[in-house]
């Protein structure tokens, strides 16, 4: 009888573990496909809006680039993200350096094309050039409250900052 419960649990801890093995492998998230989706007409919509939408979240993520004397250099990328499907999509890529204290001297290196114009963020970070082709500015997206306050958390979080939104 010990031998028959033995075979049974090891046949249950076998079928358990290959039955979410093949969905855990095929999870693989696909790119979404900007044509058929109007960016700035759901920023749009999103910013005077009560409620959000819920079929697209935006989403800000931040890498620290370089640490410099008085500021840090930070690549921000803006993904809009499908909740239905779990897809997503890169908006926009460009650098912004973030000054660590008012009065600092700003370092304008720019890894970019020489015809880049650098532009400010309405909270004083300076963006300084665009690291990969994307469809979208991030000087563009910026100026839409959901963008700037997801821009806001992911870089007080990387740097440990306490800006206000």
């Amino acid at each position: 009888m010990k031998p028959l419960r033995k075979v049974a649990a090891l046949a249950v801890l076998l079928v358990g573990i290959f039955a979410f093995s093949k969905a855990e492998m095929s999870s693989e998230k696909l790119s979404l496909n900007l044509d058929n989706i109007n960016v700035i007409e759901t920023l749009s919509k999103q910013q005077f809006e009560c409620r959000p939408t819920s079929d697209f979240m935006f989403y800000v993520e931040t890498d620290l680039v370089k640490k410099i004397r008085g500021a840090n250099n930070v690549n921000a990328k803006v993904y809009i993200l499908d909740k239905v499907s779990g897809r997503k999509a890169l908006l926009a890529d460009e650098n912004v350096q973030i000054k660590k204290f008012e009065g600092a001297i700003e370092l304008k290196d720019h890894s970019a094309s020489t015809n880049f114009k650098s532009s400010l963020i309405k909270n004083g970070d300076l963006i300084i050039g665009n690291a990969e082709v994307a469809p979208y500015t991030f000087n563009e997206l910026i100026q839409y409250e959901s963008i700037y306050n997801s821009y806001l958390n992911s870089t007080n979080k990387l740097l440990r900052l306490k800006r206000s939104i």
